[in-house]
């Protein structure tokens, strides 16, 4: 992670009642479905900021254990580096009072068939581009390129 750009995590959590997701009430992507997280604080490790943000956005705790690293997203706006999103997944038996509106959004919990649908025009678009591979468990680090606000591209980027 380097020490002059933010750093973010995005998280999918398997409910009993589905993937939970946050349907964004403020920019970026209002009015989109997007993986709960957020930043991550200087003293944070991605793991544990994955965590404090799964509490702070939906009340759910996942222990360290059960909380999966699924790579890296190195996110690109107009040519320059932007941050780098750390994706984490996990499953859990914690159910809550979905839907839910929080301050981020409507929280939801969503079949995981409809997330993936071809035709699904609600979910952000490199959310959308990196479902496949995420939801497969794969670990990779990506690149993703916009133009402006416009999503062109979502290519593995390993090392």
């Amino acid at each position: 992670m380097s020490e002059l750009a933010q750093a973010y995590t995005l998280i999918l959590v398997e409910t009993p009642a589905g993937i939970l997701l946050i349907n964004r009430k403020k920019p970026p992507y209002r009015g989109l479905w997007n993986a709960l997280g957020g930043k991550i604080e200087p003293d944070e490790t991605p793991k544990a900021g994955a965590q404090r943000e799964l509490v702070e956005e939906s009340g759910l705790t996942l222990t360290a254990a059960k909380l999966q690293a699924n790579g890296v997203v190195h996110w690109y706006v107009d040519g320059q580096f932007r941050a780098d999103l750390y994706l984490f997944s996990g499953t859990t038996t914690q159910t809550g009072a979905w839907p839910l509106m929080t301050r981020e959004g409507l929280l939801a919990a969503v079949d995981r068939e409809w997330l993936t649908a071809p035709d699904n025009l609600g979910i952000v678009a490199d959310l959308k581009a990196l479902l496949p591979r995420w939801l497969a468990g794969e670990q990779h680090a990506y690149r993703s390129d916009f133009t402006g606000t416009k999503f062109e591209s979502l290519v593995i980027a390993d090392d």
